[in-house]
């Protein structure tokens, strides 16, 4: 299946979503990263976001902003 049609949402609308979810979790930086992770997965479902949204995204993050 193709990413954009599970997640629902066009290209830009996902490289949005990425951006905003990238200064949520930048904003937490000094938390643990059970916490970070927990304050995303609300922050995200919050909005609306199922679980094939927020794992992407948060395998994403962790990857790109590992725990310091």
């Amino acid at each position: 299946m193709d990413k954009e049609k599970k997640w629902g949402m066009s290209k830009s609308a996902k490289a949005h979503l990425i951006s905003q979810a990238t200064k949520q979790w930048l904003r937490s930086g000094n938390a643990s990263l059970e916490t970070r992770k927990a304050r995303m997965v609300r922050w995200l479902q919050y909005r609306g976001f199922n679980w094939d949204v927020i794992s992407p995204i948060l395998r994403q993050l962790q990857s790109k902003y590992p725990a310091q």
